[in-house]
């Protein structure tokens, strides 16, 4: 059996932008995704609101809690052995307050990708497979939202879009796996930021063909 960790923010956790909950399990992408995989493959969803890649939040009450870097020794620590992570994450760190580009967002990225490689290495033995996987952009209705002011309104579609390229760069560099959620699937009209419904099966869809091409 194949092992899967779904490493990313509240688009793997399953914000659900109508109830401002979590839409239910079978709906979320890496659930769909297991449910196409079948039983060779176990999904592990880790998903959390507002994560970021390195970066520290100063408006939570525990700061660090966000930080992807951070949470990721202790999570492979936890389920390893593990054949392929999926990193979909570099959103959050556009937020205005952490005054980052979309090149730093990439090179943020790879930190994840090189850590997860040393530790993994150190306790399993071997290097997992890496997917990366380039958020879907900001959507144009960005200014009206609830995260609008948060994300500094349209500056940051183009920001999201710019992070695609720096994040396909990266996965070349470093010899992984890719995959361009933004070419899938598109964020709500109402928050620019989270997937609906369509776009979870979308994406679970998507990567399950691309997990089956890894491991083919």
């Amino acid at each position: 059996m194949k092992t899967i960790l779904c490493y990313g923010d509240s688009n793997t956790w399953g914000f659900d932008y109508e109830t401002q909950g979590r839409f239910p399990y079978e709906v979320r992408w890496p659930n769909v995704m297991q449910k196409i995989l079948g039983g060779g493959f176990h999904v592990i969803e880790e998903g959390l609101a507002g994560r970021t890649t390195v970066l520290d939040d100063p408006d939570d009450e525990s700061p660090e809690a966000k930080n992807g870097l951070k949470y990721l020794n202790p999570c492979i620590r936890s389920h390893f052995p593990l054949d392929l992570i999926l990193f979909m994450l570099g959103t959050n760190d556009l937020k205005m307050k952490f005054f980052t580009s979309a090149r730093m967002v990439a090179k943020n990225a790879e930190r994840l990708i090189e850590k997860s490689r040393e530790e993994l290495c150190r306790w399993q033995g071997y290097k997992p497979q890496i997917l990366l996987i380039a958020p879907a952009v900001i959507g144009d209705t960005i200014e009206k939202s609830m995260f609008g002011p948060m994300f500094c309104g349209n500056r940051s579609i183009l920001a999201s879009m710019e992070l695609t390229d720096e994040l396909c760069k990266t996965a070349e560099r470093l010899s992984c796996h890719f995959l361009n959620a933004a070419q899938i699937v598109k964020p709500n009209d109402v928050d620019a930021i989270h997937l609906t419904r369509e776009g979870h099966r979308q994406l679970g869809k998507a990567t399950a063909r691309k997990v089956q091409e890894i491991f083919a």
